[in-house]
């Protein structure tokens, strides 16, 4: 006898939808989700500046080598200029004195417009410590000059700087870095948290 396959004995078959979210279990998850979110974004948003700190005291690092470099392989003064009184990172790098095989501007660089990054610094002569964070634009405008030998004797004389701190516009907690350039043309990048025995003190 034929049968309806759509037939089916009563109870027996039976599948049960699966049950959803209760509106009380949705409300729990988004309470911890936002206390989650509201502890660790002051962290995260520390953790971003750190990185911001770096790239520039990296990027600064790398143009006062370059500035060293050129003055050696030029067998001329060369002189990288921060030229931002409010210590926004920019630089400009040229020959001392000019002419057809050594330019006055050789590169230069300039942050965005929205960083808030900034540069502070300071001559041997000033005699701050390295825990003492410097004040953004400090000093500002100055620059330092490498000679034929790749040295800085404006370092020596306290015309240059020999320190320049790279800080964070609105965080205060943001990690500190420094930046010292001695006479004999070293430059050096210190971090002024670390214990005074670690390796990563001054590299």
């Amino acid at each position: 006898m034929l049968t309806d396959p759509t037939d089916s004995i009563s109870g027996q078959g039976s599948v049960e939808e699966p049950a959803g979210f209760s509106l009380i279990e949705l409300m729990i998850v988004l309470s911890i989700l936002s206390i989650l979110f509201a502890v660790g974004m002051p962290a995260f948003g520390r953790l971003l500046h750190d990185i911001a700190i770096r790239g520039s005291a990296e990027g600064l690092r790398a143009g006062l080598q370059k500035a060293r470099t050129e003055a050696i392989t030029r067998n001329a003064l060369v002189r990288i200029s921060f030229g931002n009184e409010s210590g926004r990172p920019v630089w400009t790098l040229g020959c001392v004195r000019s002419n057809l095989r050594c330019p006055a501007t050789i590169s230069s660089y300039s942050a965005n417009a929205d960083t808030q990054v900034r540069w502070g610094a300071a001559r041997s002569n000033d005699q701050i410590a390295l825990g003492t964070a410097l004040v953004a634009g400090n000093l500002m405008p100055t620059g330092v000059t490498f000679n034929t030998l790749g040295a800085a004797p404006g370092v020596e004389s306290n015309t240059d700087a020999s320190r320049i701190d790279v800080t964070h516009a609105i965080n205060e907690k943001a990690r500190r870095l420094v930046l010292m350039i001695t006479a004999a043309g070293a430059i050096r990048l210190c971090h002024p948290s670390a214990d005074n025995g670690s390796v990563l003190r001054c590299s």
